[in-house]
């Protein structure tokens, strides 16, 4: 007999059945406190770990137009100190004294905050709720012993009682700065920000979000204002428990996790303030129907088509957006991507719709072009229309809509836990959102049903004349005559041409459409075959088995023994020296994995949407094949990809597109975070050999598609092979596995003496080597140090122990100067 969806204790409604994966052991509570905070409970048996999270229904969307990044600097600050816990970095040294962490994210509409801690290793463990007689006698005794609490006290205090403390204000607004700083010269938030800054500007989405210090600091105090007085009045006005949402999750019984959220979270303020929705256009006339040409940082190319749409978060049963998606985005035969690309017009194509904030959304067609297809970017546009117009012709596809909800059932019944404090983040933004509460796990998961009124009516908003064009190019068009104020990208918009926009509209309205665009064929990696055989294990093992070892080839095999999920991982390892002798061979691997990769896009991607996944690279150590999700199809997959890398056939079309392709990403990465740049140097620096980017440019330019062709069956006829096979799969699958790389591939015995071994540099006693680099973006604010130290050997587990720990004791201190 199913258990009841609510019940009610002492007057308070709790829900307890929620909706999960198969094997989820965690036990869920939802309260809601008198203070009309919402609270999700999670009680996991044995955890290691704690977390707590609580989300405000307040964000970006409601700084002041005066000073924005006010809701960001709020964040920021009420980590600094509260009235019961005044010392500014309390809350952080309580959870780095417990191995634990925190953050927060401001968002448009909402502002998350987390931490999570472990627990002592000699805490007992509860897997049953106590009853109430059991919880009042020891409920003092468990808040002494379990790090929770504190983590609990302490966090609450943010919304209770926070002191903005006058003399952190200067120092936290600065850190925002930084962050915006950060991000100055990233073309991801540059163009986002170029985006808003042309929506319309009576939505909140068209303004500044993140806030610098000129904006938060500067600019209002030259107006007389008193900083610190506006962030109270924000926290005060916005921050109340009737929008907030509370997870916590803990080895603690239900029982008990209740009480002291009761007893902590009861105190936050209720103001009774309504939820912030946005009903407005995001897009206006003025909006619409716009071409915007914008100046990337880095070489790239692409074409964004950006449709004003619907809030859908009431329609979580059908998930409408994604049947769009599912087919916009579609890389399989039939699709936009493959006709484009057959044509050498573009690189990858991405689709999707989502709320931009209760009472508006946006839908994204994004395509990454080639030199061809910029040139030919308006035929690329009519195409994604031509393409709409065929979803338009016919009712909405039932047959698809069916695969779609096969692959959600299937991945939201196998799926495995996230970490605490992703887990509790996570759910308590979801919890902001209209799900019925039985379906917080899987609402936003699970596709449960077909809906083809709202299918159409979600198809209804991609039409000709409900559009914006974006297009990205650093030397394309040319005759830049604008900036954007806050990132200062180089664009210049305008409405589009009335010929362009008439030529859209007959692609859109035409019956005569290229052969080569229909709809996917039936998915055939669904995955049917699902049983585990599960069996009762006293201790799980702990290693692979050596179950092949003979002149050529090792296979280690592990069957799972603790998930017992219809799930396996293969690795394929073709070890030899020749991927790394020399750069020009570094390089010729390279495309080689590029090109391999290339030719397997259209083959793969129903895998892909079905949960089985493949990785194809070069290394220093020769060649891997990875492999990995639900094994029934796993060997299709695997022998397909072998094939591939056996029997590549490089044409000089995708060979000029690849080329092109690697040519960029060169050049882009100096261009890039100055924290990825020092991390990649100084790896490169502690290995005995490696291969700098700008060693590959010179190389790269007299390459050709013949020398690909010519070298690559170089590195397969001889290596030696080592398998590793975990997960559902028996001793005799990882055999059957190996016989078909062996008989695919074919190679000639590896001498075991030039087998290569990785080795990384002992630095000599009292070096002191310095490298400097000048950051080639004149642009880039942003500085980086990396700073190191030989300790020892890397597989020392005592040592690797002791600088883990080092690490913890010294973190805290550090990041708080």
């Amino acid at each position: 007999m199913t258990e009841a969806l609510g019940r009610e204790v002492g007057g308070r409604q709790r829900i307890e059945d929620l909706e999960r994966p198969q094997l989820d052991d965690r036990s869920y509570r939802i309260i809601t406190l008198p203070n009309q905070l919402e609270v999700l409970l999670i009680h996991e048996p044995g955890t290691d770990k704690a977390s707590a999270a609580l989300d405000v229904n307040v964000g970006s969307f409601s700084n002041p137009p005066d000073m924005p990044g006010i809701a960001h600097a709020v964040e920021h600050l009420l980590f600094m100190g509260t009235k019961k816990y005044p010392e500014e970095n309390a809350y952080r040294q309580y959870l780095m004294g417990h191995g634990g962490d925190s953050n927060a994210f401001t968002a448009s509409t909402s502002t998350n905050y987390y931490f999570e801690l472990s627990y002592p290793s000699s805490t007992p463990t509860s897997s049953q709720a106590a009853s109430p007689d059991v919880l009042q006698t020891n409920l003092a005794e468990s808040k002494d012993e379990s790090p929770l609490w504190g983590g609990l006290d302490r966090f609450g205090q943010f919304f209770i009682s926070p002191l903005f403390l006058e003399d952190t204000v200067d120092r936290e607004l600065k850190a925002v700065d930084s962050e915006n700083k950060k991000n100055l010269q990233n073309d991801t938030w540059r163009m986002h920000q170029l985006k808003k800054a042309l929506a319309n500007p009576e939505h909140p989405y068209n303004h500044f979000s993140t806030g610098s210090y000129k904006t938060l600091h500067d600019e209002p105090i030259a107006r007389g204002v008193k900083i610190r007085d506006e962030f109270i009045k924000f926290h005060s006005t916005h921050y109340s428990a009737n929008r907030m949402k509370l997870v916590v999750l803990g080895r603690e019984s239900l029982d008990t996790l209740e009480a002291w959220v009761e007893e902590i979270f009861a105190k936050v303020p209720n103001k009774d303030l309504g939820q912030n929705r946005w009903d407005m256009p995001v897009y206006t006339e003025n909006e619409l129907l716009t071409q915007t040409f914008a100046r990337p940082v880095l070489e790239s190319r692409s074409i964004e088509l950006q449709f004003a749409y619907r809030d859908e978060e009431r329609f979580y049963e059908s998930h409408p957006s994604r049947y769009l998606s599912h087919l916009l985005s579609h890389q399989g035969p039939g699709s936009i991507l493959a006709l484009i690309k057959a044509k050498g017009w573009a690189n990858g194509l991405g689709a999707g719709g989502f709320t931009l904030c209760p009472g508006s959304g946006l839908f994204t067609v994004n395509i990454k072009l080639t030199e061809e297809g910029l040139k030919n970017y308006k035929e690329v546009a009519k195409l994604v229309f031509q393409y709409i117009g065929l979803m338009r012709d016919q009712p909405p596809q039932e047959c698809v809509v069916k695969e779609l909800i096969r692959i959600s059932e299937v991945e939201f019944r196998f799926k495995q836990k996230s970490p605490p404090s992703r887990t509790t983040s996570d759910l308590a933004g979801i919890m902001q959102r209209p799900y019925d509460r039985k379906m917080l796990l899987s609402g936003p998961a699970i596709i449960k049903k077909f809906d083809s009124e709202l299918i159409s009516e979600a198809m209804s908003y991609l039409r000709p004349d409900n559009f914006r064009m974006t297009i990205i190019s650093q030397d394309f068009p040319g005759g830049w005559d604008q900036k954007e104020k806050w990132y200062g990208t180089e664009h210049k918009v305008g409405k589009i041409p009335e010929d362009f926009l008439a030529e859209i509209k007959q692609a859109f309205e035409s019956k005569s459409r290229p052969a080569e665009l229909h709809f996917p064929h039936k998915n055939e990696f669904i995955p049917t075959r699902l049983e585990v055989g599960k069996k009762d294990v006293e201790q799980p093992t702990k290693e692979p088995k050596l179950i092949r070892h003979d002149d050529n080839v090792r296979i280690w095999w592990k069957k799972d023994d603790q998930f017992w999920v219809p799930k396996a991982n293969v690795h394929i390892y073709f070890r030899t020296p020749i991927t790394n002798v020399t750069t020009r061979i570094t390089l010729l691997c390279t495309l080689y994995r590029e090109l391999v990769n290339d030719a397997l896009v259209e083959y793969s991607y129903d895998a892909d949407l079905s949960g089985l996944v493949y990785d194809f690279t070069n290394h220093i150590s020769g060649l891997s094949i990875t492999v990995s999700g639900y094994n029934d199809k796993l060997h299709v997959l695997l022998e397909k990809v072998l094939l591939q890398v056996r029997d590549l056939e490089v044409s000089e079309d995708r060979f000029k597109i690849i080329h092109d392709r690697m040519l960029r990403s060169l050049r882009n990465w100096e261009y890039g975070q100055p924290s990825r740049q020092v991390v990649t140097y100084s790896q490169q620096f502690k290995s005995e050999k490696s291969v700098m980017n700008d060693e590959l440019l010179p190389e790269l330019e007299d390459v050709t598609a013949q020398d690909v062709q010519q070298f690559f069956p170089q590195i397969l006829a001889q290596c030696q092979i080592e398998v590793l096979a975990h997960g559902n799969l028996y001793k005799e699958e990882a055999l059957k596995i190996t016989d078909l790389v062996e008989r695919t591939i074919k190679p000639r015995r590896l001498p075991a003496n030039q087998v290569p071994t990785r080795r990384g540099l002992i630095w000599p006693s009292g070096s002191n080597f310095i490298y400097e680099k000048q950051l080639k973006d004149p642009e880039n604010v942003n500085h980086c140090i990396e700073y190191s130290l030989y300790a020892g050997h890397r597989y020392d587990s005592v040592m690797r122990a002791k600088l883990l720990l080092l690490g913890q004791m010294t973190d805290e201190p550090c990041f708080n100067q």
